[in-house]
């Protein structure tokens, strides 16, 4: 407890101060906003943030998502089911205080009860990795139009910050770095957030075959994790990689 009082005063002292300096230079996220067409055996398909999504944070925050879809077998020639994750990147504004937050503030909103968290290095194609937040959700889905009958899902997702030279998965430690960095260089990063989530068949959600078990699902957000983290990430501006916790 004595430690959390010392880093919350640490917080607190540090985000005053920042309102009494001057302007800021910019320094961009090391992470690209646009999301490839195609990632490795993924492909995905653009669409746009929701209009609750865009009020939450600041105006100057940009946001690129995608339904990223994979053939059951691997086979780009396949015409079966197909397994579909959602990928978010969120790029933040010069706010401090409201350009980017963690998942587990507006998850909830979206119908997602939160009941596991954790952490873990995700592999990367070139031999990086990349330490991420696994979150484990029930959330519940209105099937009609009075939201009175829902079905549940299960929902694995996975996510971590992209500053202009350091990746973490820590909002606490991502907040500590950038106030350092505006108060000891007068530079404002934009911060990038990544997420990856995918439903799963697991024994708290409502029972559906055509869903992967957990441990297909978890394989496949990690590989789409490091397949963009491999293509989106400049790896010649990455200082460090902040170690999980």
């Amino acid at each position: 407890m004595k430690r959390e009082l010392v880093l919350l005063g640490c917080l607190v002292a540090g985000l005053s101060a920042v309102f009494l300096l001057p302007d800021f230079k910019t320094a961009e996220s090391a992470l690209s906003r646009n999301i490839p067409k195609q990632l490795g055996l993924w492909e995905t398909h653009g669409y746009e943030a929701s209009v609750a999504e865009q009020k939450t944070l600041a105006k100057d925050t940009l946001f690129s998502k995608a339904a990223c879809l994979r053939s059951r077998t691997d086979s780009f020639f396949d015409t079966g089911p197909q397994d579909r994750a959602d990928m978010s990147i969120v790029m933040s504004g010069i706010d401090l205080a409201n350009s980017i937050h963690r998942p587990e503030r507006c998850m909830p909103a979206q119908g997602h009860n939160i009941y596991s968290s954790s952490t873990a290095m995700v592999s990367v194609p070139n031999g990086h990795e990349v330490p991420a937040r696994r979150l484990l959700s029930k959330q519940a889905i209105p099937i009609d139009e009075t939201g009175k009958s829902v079905i549940s899902r299960e929902t694995v997702t996975y996510y971590f910050f992209v500053g202009s030279g350091r990746i973490t998965e820590n909002h606490t430690k991502r907040t500590l770095l950038d106030i350092q960095d505006r108060l000891l260089k007068g530079e404002a990063q934009k911060w990038a957030y990544v997420s990856v989530s995918m439903w799963f068949n697991g024994e708290h959600g409502t029972p559906n075959p055509d869903l992967l078990s957990f441990d297909e699902a978890d394989q496949k957000v990690r590989d789409l994790l490091g397949q963009l983290a491999e293509k989106n990430i400049d790896w010649s501006k990455i200082q460090s990689t902040q170690t999980p916790g």
